[in-house]
């Protein structure tokens, strides 16, 4: 890479940098006047506010990139442009594609970061998040409702209503079948620990259903072999969008093996493989906005197109995902085809640059 290049790609860089740091710290005010009105709640108290909001910033920052790589594209090249820096390097030989070299290596670094904030920081920053925040509230770990959540384990069906911050389930119960769709066996326990690759049940009351009736057994401990393990609760517990895809691939295969509904894991898979492509794509599409018919427009109209680009992405995108998951659309499909779009978009503009 020429120097020319070089400076080409540190001034969007920089440009990135500063858009995203203002737009993190617009988005963490409104996340923490939002929180003041759960101040209070339990042990919900100031510091464990700030401390949610410091493990919730990875998450931010991976949702913002793609909107802050287009406007600090945008603000970047359109720095260069307004100070003639751009006419003096094409009156000197650099081509558009030269430039347009220097802000794909932009793209390509902002892939990497969007991948290590996306699968290296952020999940366990989100989980250890959330942990505090309900630990805080309610004393326990935060499950799929306030009734607990339920699993399936081959003939077996699990209810699990609270998760305790040692990572206890509290209150089980399993209701186990036949291959006839007969209930079997129902077996109660306070509390379930895992050790040594399978759980250990306190307090356990069994009861067995057969002609001569129910039988009834109690017994102060017990073994419970499951493929539900302490990291496929956190999954349960913590939305897809934020875990990593490591974690997704397992769970969505403990789902298929389990003949339960995956397509909302299947998508969240799907647009973590996207998210960096789109962060490329929208640093793609700022160098049609500088050459193309915006070139003769003031910085500010630039931005404001670059602003209402990087919303209608976001939008689209958001919106063809709950659009796929109603109508059954293929995840790959329902994640990738807005990040299409905007790339064929980028492609035309940049043919018309050329």
């Amino acid at each position: 890479m020429g120097l020319l290049q070089r400076y080409i790609a540190k001034t969007i860089m920089m440009s990135t940098l500063l858009v995203l740091f203002i737009l993190l710290g617009l988005y963490t005010f409104m996340d923490f006047i939002g929180e003041l009105d759960d101040l209070g709640k339990g042990q919900y108290q100031l510091s464990t506010i700030l401390s949610y909001m410091a493990l919730s910033m990875p998450k931010r920052i991976y949702e913002l990139l793609p909107i802050a790589a287009l406007l600090g594209s945008v603000l970047g090249l359109g720095n260069l442009a307004s100070q003639s820096e751009l006419v003096a390097m094409r009156a000197a030989g650099v081509s558009v594609q030269q430039i347009n070299k220097a802000v794909m290596v932009v793209a390509l670094c902002l892939m990497i970061v969007a991948v290590f904030v996306g699968e290296v920081i952020r999940p366990p920053a989100e989980q250890k998040a959330r942990e505090i925040q309900s630990v805080a509230k309610t004393g326990t770990v935060g499950s799929r409702s306030d009734h607990g959540f339920w699993t399936r384990d081959g003939l077996h069906f699990n209810h699990i209503r609270q998760i305790l911050p040692d990572g206890r389930f509290a209150d089980i119960s399993i209701y186990e079948f036949d291959v006839n769709n007969q209930l079997r066996i129902i077996t109660k326990a306070k509390e379930a620990k895992y050790d040594n690759g399978s759980w250990t049940l306190t307090d356990v009351v069994q009861s067995t259903l057969d002609e001569r009736g129910v039988q009834i057994r109690t017994v102060e401990h017990a073994r419970w072999k499951s493929q539900l393990n302490p990291g496929m609760v956190n999954i349960v517990v913590v939305p897809p969008e934020f875990l990593p895809v490591w974690s997704l691939l397992s769970y969505i295969n403990y789902l298929e093996d389990n003949h339960q509904a995956a397509e909302q894991y299947k998508m969240a898979f799907w647009m973590k493989i996207m998210m960096p492509i789109s962060s490329a794509v929208m640093v793609f599409l700022a160098v049609p906005f500088i050459f193309g018919p915006l070139r003769s427009t003031p910085v500010g109209g630039r931005i404001l197109v670059g602003t209402l680009a990087g919303i209608g992405f976001h939008l689209f995108n958001q919106s063809f995902q709950h659009i796929g998951l109603v109508f059954g659309v293929l995840p790959w499909l329902s994640a990738g085809f807005p990040t299409f779009i905007f790339a064929i978009l980028g492609w035309y503009l940049m043919r018309r640059v050329h």
